[in-house]
């Protein structure tokens, strides 16, 4: 064992002590940790082996900390007070698990989030990054990105959503720009560019080109860069508009048949039903104050 704070070893060896320098006492301290007054000798032995310093005496029936011991053990001791503050601090948090998609949470619920927080400081969040239906085993809450029409008795609508085709604002594009040679960008797969070319009276041929990318951002991203036209959704394209990183190439927004569910996995738990009281005022906040407009 060596001298290292990174050396598990080292740091279970220092609990060892810490109990053993609180009651004087090797076996008292094996009692703490269950374990037997050889082990808890052979440990300190080898923590002061590792120090190079003796830190008790040992006696026939007692032992006594040294002068090195005595100050190890003002270190150990300040240490245990403030690891047992804190995971009692933390007991008394209840937890909520939220399972989010990296997409919604980066743009939209990470910047928001502390004010929940805030007003129940008794009640942490979790978030749970997830891509498709997550296990409702795995969180309270899931915010699931899907088709909208059906929803299950215990969902509330969160988000919809308008599609509008983005492209990089260095790029000058033909109102039809379905004729044209820069492809469409997909994300996982082709039926959200179908949906809006033809619902706007476009050639659906369109949507056979280009690349179908499995990560969201990274839909925005190349679009962001001209490799191709991404479809947005609104209210959340909004802040690569406001970056200039991204504009719309039509003012034909198509309101889309994907958006946001809230599903509560756990009906019998009031922070559940806080955290969606407060998801879907915070929801109602963020969206266009006519659903008529583009921007």
């Amino acid at each position: 064992m060596l001298a290292d704070p990174k050396d598990p070893s080292f740091l279970g060896a220092l609990i060892y002590f810490h109990h053993a320098a609180e009651t004087l006492s090797f076996s008292g301290a094996a009692k703490t940790l269950n374990v037997t007054p050889s082990a808890v000798s052979h440990r300190i032995a080898a923590l002061e082996t590792a120090l190079g310093k003796r830190l008790f005496e040992r006696r026939i029936r007692e032992v006594r900390l040294t002068q090195d011991g005595v100050a190890l053990a003002g270190s150990t001791a300040r240490i245990w007070d403030e690891l047992q503050s804190m995971t009692t601090r933390l007991n008394r948090q209840d937890v909520l698990r939220v399972s989010v998609g990296p997409y919604l949470s980066s743009q939209w619920l990470l910047p928001r989030i502390g004010e929940f927080e805030a007003m129940h400081p008794k009640l942490r969040v979790d978030l749970i990054h997830l891509i498709g239906k997550p296990d409702a085993n795995v969180a309270d809450v899931s915010i699931i990105w899907s088709d909208l029409e059906n929803l299950g008795k215990n969902d509330r609508l969160l988000f919809d959503t308008k599609a509008v085709p983005v492209a990089a604002a260095s790029l000058q594009l033909d109102s039809a720009f379905w004729t044209g040679k820069l492809p469409p960008l997909h994300y996982r797969d082709r039926s959200t560019w179908r949906h809006w070319l033809s619902a706007v009276g476009a050639s659906v041929g369109y949507a056979e080109r280009g690349e179908v990318i499995e990560e969201p951002h990274l839909v925005l991203e190349a679009a962001a860069y001209g490799r191709g036209i991404a479809i947005g959704f609104l209210p959340f394209i909004s802040r690569y508009f406001e970056q200039g990183r991204l504009v719309p190439v039509s003012t034909q927004a198509v309101r889309s048949d994907l958006g946001y569910r809230l599903v509560l996995n756990r009906l019998d738990h009031s922070k559940c039903q806080f955290f969606a009281e407060w998801l879907l005022a915070r929801a109602s906040q963020s969206l266009p104050a006519s659903s008529g407009e583009l921007w």
